[in-house]
């Protein structure tokens, strides 16, 4: 069992600073902390578990695929070159967190949750699922849209050696590899109070990553396999969005609240129909289905928007750092030091010669 003493003091102090705050912030907080002690409990050091004879054959050649894909982020791609992913987890559920998103009714401004370290995100998330859905409960009687949605990961951005969990390994490599590099992203760069802006650069880092580690192997028929996934994740997002933006411009009009809600319901009824045209694009392939089935409301598509929106933004910005991630990443750094209402207009600069505006 690792050495807990510094991670336990660590906890204890983050716990401790939140004693001002209401009853229910510290109740975050306790789950917060017997969360993350079950995780630092939980793990194996992934050397070990390959080299024991009593370690499933199947588990292991998983972690010899994990390892591969954490030796080439830091190697080719730059990020962190620490223990995080070094270790492994059974937790012995599928998701580690489940993450609340709420929206009013009629805006798709994310309630956000403010707390140390990381700042303000868009969404709050819990170690339990029946909290997670408490909480998202108590949201909706109140008159929010919520969505709960179940992660395999999250990052303590360097603040813990964040373990490979047993959820993770359920994914092929290519979707281990886009998930393991997004994780690490976050360790990379972080900016308080920005969710958008850092689950993007996330993405961002894990598809050009994702090229660099297929590029590198010997996956021609796999990679066919992979584009025509990443493919329709391009189109299903283009058309949420695009969904998206129309419905912030019927909330935006000056007609009644009461005709609001009624073409809000109008145009989800649409973008199902246009949904079921793009999937017949695809063959029929149904892997956005159980989405779309679900129910649809605000804080679905503002939880997709969160993460895809300023994906291309990024995109083009290691185009104009001509295709070099460190020099990327170091623009990336500059643009993420300026004032929050800078950041967008400069992520779309195509000059290398950036700087925050006086």
């Amino acid at each position: 069992m690792p050495n807990l003493s510094k991670h336990v003091s660590l906890i204890i102090t983050l716990c401790f600073a939140t004693l001002l705050s209401s009853c229910s912030t510290i109740s975050y907080y306790k789950q917060s902390v017997a969360g993350q002690l079950q995780l630092l409990h939980a793990r194996q050091d992934i050397k070990s578990l390959l080299n024991s004879d009593k370690t499933n054959p199947e588990l292991k050649q998983r972690l010899k695929s994990i390892t591969s894909i954490r030796n080439f982020a830091s190697k080719t791609l730059g990020l962190p070159d620490n223990k995080s992913y070094r270790s492994y987890a059974d937790i012995g559920r599928r998701y580690i967190v489940w993450n609340v998103f709420a929206t009013p009714a009629l805006s798709f401004e994310a309630k956000s949750s403010c707390f140390l370290v990381v700042g303000c995100l868009s969404y709050r998330g819990y170690f339990k699922k029946e909290d997670a859905t408490r909480y998202m409960n108590t949201l909706k009687d109140t008159g929010y849209d919520v969505y709960l949605g179940g992660v395999t990961a999250y990052s303590t951005l360097g603040w813990f050696d964040d373990p490979v969990l047993n959820g993770m390994l359920e994914k092929n490599d290519f979707d281990l590899a886009r998930l393991l590099f997004h994780e690490l992203a976050h360790q990379q760069l972080y900016i308080n109070d920005d969710t958008e802006f850092n689950e993007a650069f996330a993405d961002a880092v894990a598809l050009i990553g994702l090229d660099y580690w297929i590029s590198s192997r010997e996956l021609d028929q796999h990679k066919l396999k992979y584009d025509a996934q990443l493919e329709r994740e391009s189109s299903f997002i283009e058309l949420v969005l695009a969904y998206k933006a129309r419905l912030e411009q019927l909330y935006e009009s000056a007609i009644p609240d009461e005709q609001k809600h009624a073409g809000k319901i109008l145009l989800f009824g649409e973008l199902k129909k246009d949904y079921e045209k793009l999937r017949d694009t695809w063959g029929g392939h149904p892997e956005y289905d159980n989405w779309m089935n679900q129910g649809l409301n605000n804080a679905k598509l503002a939880a997709i928007s969160t993460y895809r929106t300023l994906v291309p933004a990024f995109l083009d910005s290691y185009k104009t750092a001509g295709k070099d991630i460190r020099r990327f990443y170091s623009r990336v750094k500059i643009i993420g030091s300026c004032e929050a209402s800078q950041r967008r207009l400069l992520l779309k600069a195509q000059s290398n010669n950036i700087a925050c505006l006086p």
